[in-house]
């Protein structure tokens, strides 16, 4: 009976069973392992089932009970259980047998082994096989079997299980590759023990090998000094309030030099009675990002080539600078690199850039506590903190100077630039508009003064451009509404008294009150764009008048006075030439005036300008001479073909010896380097006769003729006739 029960117990076990004798021939095997071995259907499956549903108990109980039966048994001519016709126990026998189960290297009583085994279905199954030794009358497990023992395998299949483990085993492994690609791990913090557990993942993101031990005090000194407090407080709320927590602090790598950013969130777990005694959470590195952040705010408000605010943002701090009350210390400063555009055109824009560059740095590095940006091109804006009016203008000398000494060093070419400052007190403006309004008309009289100056804005100048300002939009107006009109003063011959000429003059009749004579306007207009148009416009209308039949038959000379802008348009002698070649006038009847200070102002231009159109014909003339210091240098060394003498220098000398002595000095000068004279503002009768015994050619003012206006010189004018031209003519016509 007891045989019985343990026959019925081997085959209730889901551990597959198996006895071979010590040559490794099957006696017996359970239930399971018939099952495990018959997964493939068929014969050995048929038989199989058969044995367990005919012969219940008799194939595992009887074997049991007997111990196998030996070798050479009767009816199965030494096959156990007897031959294959007597019995089906025995084809079950032979398909365990025949199963290939992975039974080799297997060593009895030496621990179990994990195998791969192919069943006859062509499934492969993981099999768990540990092997005992079974010796009659004796224990297992005392070493290698004698001839006549037993082994006793037990086979589990352990598919499943393995699946299992494979699973588990992927998603630790993809979880850490999660970890690794998000950059972040994950941490426990034991509230009792205060002791910490990192992941791999974590660890080798702050530089430690794996499995080193953590507690809270080492995650604290981690932590950037000037974030410490921060972290502390914000595990603190958590814990108290039992709430998530969450923190982004700066924290240090083990080498305790590299620093990085980490977002450390967590949630607070708590015993039954609501105490906490764990978090649980995750640690971000969100290094790069608040990099790319960083770096990103940093863009937004910074000009890209010289690393200065840019206008948006300056503008920005000055809006809020001007909102603080009306107790404001401080200046703006508007710092203009001049002629910038001249640097881009004949150097190139790279060059350009690093002036620019330049400027800034020497800016930042002279000004270290002040709001520096650039508002444009060539246009920075510097907030002083401190500071009055003059404390500031000061400071924009200082710069201006520093600017003027330094050399900046390009591809081995040295360059050299300056710089115009406009400068306004914080206390004298109300808004970033009207601060940088003002700013600027500083910065426009400091260019009007010649460039390299500084210029504090007062309120007196601020009336004055505001009236320029206004009369150039008058002027403007009347250009284009063709209110301004043309008249002409003769030029006298003081040795014959007959008219060599006339001098063209410009007069504004638009009736609005008050009205604004030539000197005015025209001194208001010397530094505009509009004087470029307006010279111009002066030039086509004399050039139209000299090709009119009338002035072709009175061999008419007219003179036109133009202003330094034009002298430094380097295309504005070719648009003279143009227009003259146009209206096939000859050259020799066009004479262009330039007042002394434009010679002195810009020599180089000036000489360009007389030898393009004294080459092909036309008068130049020196007007207002005497009136610099250096007047005979520039008389020398510049191509004119007249010298005007101004009329403060002649005006005595008809009383005056010196005047007269000064007078003849310049006539003999004139004479010597091939050129005519002419006296103007002769305003009475005896100064003509004092002039013409000194040897003065020509002479002009209100006693030897008033200006009249050019339609009342010549009544009759039509289009040019186009037979009258002489050889003089034909030459410049080519």
């Amino acid at each position: 009976m007891v045989a019985s029960m343990a026959g019925s117990v081997a085959d209730v076990v889901s551990t597959g069973l198996l006895v071979v004798t010590s040559d490794s021939r099957v006696v017996w095997a359970n239930r399971a392992l018939l099952d495990l071995v018959a997964t493939g259907g068929g014969a050995a499956h048929d038989a199989v089932a058969g044995t367990v549903r005919d012969h219940s108990g008799r194939d595992s109980a009887d074997a049991a009970e007997h111990g196998g039966v030996e070798p050479g048994g009767a009816a199965g001519g030494g096959y156990p259980w007897g031959g294959p016709d007597a019995d089906p126990v025995y084809s079950a026998r032979v398909a365990v047998a025949e199963a290939g189960l992975p039974l080799a290297g297997v060593v009895p009583d030496t621990g179990q082994r994990q195998a791969q085994w192919q069943a006859p279905d062509g499934t492969t199954h993981w099999l768990e096989v540990r092997a005992r030794t079974l010796i009659a009358d004796r224990p297992a497990g005392s070493g290698q079997p004698p001839a006549d023992s037993f082994v006793l395998y037990e086979i589990t299949d352990v598919t499943g299980r393995r699946h299992e483990e494979e699973t588990l085993r992927l998603r630790e492994r993809w979880l850490r590759h999660v970890e690794t690609i998000a950059r972040t791990g994950i941490w426990e913090w034991d509230l009792v023990t205060n002791e910490m557990e990192w992941s791999d993942e974590l660890l080798a993101m702050l530089g430690y090998p794996t499995d080193t031990p953590v507690d809270y005090d080492v995650f604290r000194s981690l932590v950037h000094l000037d974030d410490r407090a921060t972290v502390e407080s914000a595990f603190d709320q958590a814990i108290t309030t039992v709430t998530p927590v969450e923190v982004t602090p700066r924290m240090y790598l083990a080498d305790r030099v590299t620093e990085c950013v980490l977002e450390w969130r967590g949630d607070i777990l708590t015993d039954d009675s609501g105490t906490p005694i764990r978090i649980m959470g995750t640690a971000h590195d969100v290094t790069e990002l608040v990099r790319t952040r960083h770096e990103l705010a940093h863009a937004s408000v910074h000009e890209p080539l010289t690393e200065v605010l840019n206008r948006r943002a300056v503008t920005a701090l000055l809006t809020e600078r001007l909102a603080a009350g009306v107790d404001r210390t401080g200046a703006l400063l508007l710092v203009d690199v001049d002629n910038f555009k001249i640097v881009n055109d004949l150097r190139g824009h790279s060059v350009g850039d690093t002036v620019m560059r330049s400027v800034a740095q020497r800016l930042v590095e002279t000004l270290p506590a002040a709001v520096i940006g650039r508002l444009g091109d060539d246009e920075f804006a510097v907030v002083l903190h401190s500071g009055d009016g003059p404390e500031a203008l000061a400071v924009a000398d200082t710069l201006r100077e520093q600017a003027a000494r330094h050399t900046i060093m390009v591809d081995g070419f040295a360059v050299r630039v300056t710089v115009s400052v406009g400068v306004v007190p914080l206390s004298a403006v109300g808004d970033c508009d009207t601060a940088l309004a003002h700013a600027g008309l500083a910065l426009a009289e400091a260019k009007d003064a010649g460039r390299n100056c500084a210029k504090l804005f007062t309120a007196e100048r601020h009336e004055y451009l505001t009236r320029r300002a206004l009369m150039v939009q008058r002027v403007r107006d009347a250009l284009d509404a063709g209110l301004l009109t043309l008249q002409v003063q003769p030029i006298v011959d003081l040795a014959s008294h007959e008219v060599q000429g006339y001098e063209v003059l410009l007069r504004l009749h638009d009736g609005q009150h008050p009205e604004i004579g030539p000197a005015e306007f025209m001194s208001v207009l010397a530094h505009s764009d509009l004087v470029l148009s307006l010279d111009r416009w002066v030039v086509q209308q004399t050039v139209a008048t000299l090709a009119s039949v009338a002035a072709r038959g009175e061999r008419l000379r007219l003179h036109v006075n133009i202003s330094g802008r034009s002298v430094e348009d380097t295309g504005f002698a070719d648009f003279v030439l143009s227009e003259l070649r146009a209206a096939r006038v000859d050259p020799s009847q066009l004479g262009i005036e330039i007042a002394e200070s434009v010679a002195v102002a810009a020599p180089d231009a000036v000489r360009q300008l007389a030898e393009a159109l004294t080459g092909a014909g036309c008068r130049f003339t020196l007007d207002d001479f005497g009136v610099g210091l250096g007047s005979f240098v520039y008389l020398r060394n510049l191509p004119f073909t007249n010298v005007k003498i101004d009329g403060d220098f002649l005006r005595h000398v008809d009383t005056s010896p010196a005047d007269a002595v000064l007078v003849d000095a310049v006539v003999r000068v004139a004479r010597c380097l091939g050129m005519y004279t002419i006296a103007e503002s002769i305003d009475r009768e005896s100064l003509a006769p004092a002039l013409r015994d000194l040897g003065v050619d020509y002479a002009q003012g209100f006693h030897l003729g008033p200006p009249r206006p050019l339609t009342e010189l010549l009544p009759g004018t039509s289009e040019a006739d186009p037979q009258a031209q002489e050889a003089g003519l034909n030459s410049f016509l080519g």
